[in-house]
């Protein structure tokens, strides 16, 4: 389960074991997004139109009551892998296609989201074991590679490779270290 795997993550960082999973989502909040995340995006996958529509008003009122509490917003139509972390709370936006590979570790006033004209319009597909920093803004139709890490505050237009990392406005890359060192590992 994507969302058991996801709190595991925090327990990990935080040096706590996995029976502190309740205590985990009682301190931070930014495990709310992903928890209301995690259930929006189930409801839209259930095949049932019926249990959808009995489903969808509870989830609305949640989602927008996370949002409103920790700035956090996730569009349930987000293709997200296991491992979601959110280090910090605040002015997140993750786009309704985007697609994230496994173990995506963000910072606070993070956006991946859509942009462009035409054939160019779109969001952006994110390996897995990527970090992201604070304020770094990921958009347009764009691939970035696996074990990629992202500098605080860039702007990442164009697609990166593997092993890559990019700071900067807007983003070049800078090294082919990747995430390694700074990134939360299984």
């Amino acid at each position: 389960m994507k969302l058991l795997y996801d709190l595991g993550r925090w327990t990990y960082t935080k040096g706590l074991s996995k029976f502190a999973i309740p205590l985990v989502i009682l301190a931070f909040p930014a495990t709310w997004a992903v928890i209301i995340y995690r259930y929006g995006n189930s409801i839209i996958h259930i095949k049932t139109k019926a249990i959808r529509i009995l489903l969808f008003p509870t989830y609305f009122v949640l989602k927008r009551l996370t949002e409103l509490l920790t700035s956090i917003q996730i569009s349930e139509r987000a293709e997200i892998e296991k491992g979601l972390y959110i280090a910090h709370m605040g002015c997140i936006v993750i786009g309704s296609h985007a697609r994230i590979g496994k173990n995506f570790s963000i910072r606070q006033g993070v956006t991946v989201g859509g942009s462009g004209r035409g054939d160019k319009y779109g969001y952006p597909s994110i390996g897995d074991n990527v970090f992201v920093g604070a304020g770094a803004k990921i958009i347009g139709k764009i691939n970035i590679g696996n074990h990629c890490a992202i500098g605080a505050n860039a702007v990442v237009t164009k697609g990166l490779p593997d092993y890559s990392v990019a700071v900067g406005v807007p983003a070049k890359i800078i090294s082919n270290n990747g995430s390694y060192g700074i990134f939360v590992r299984e």
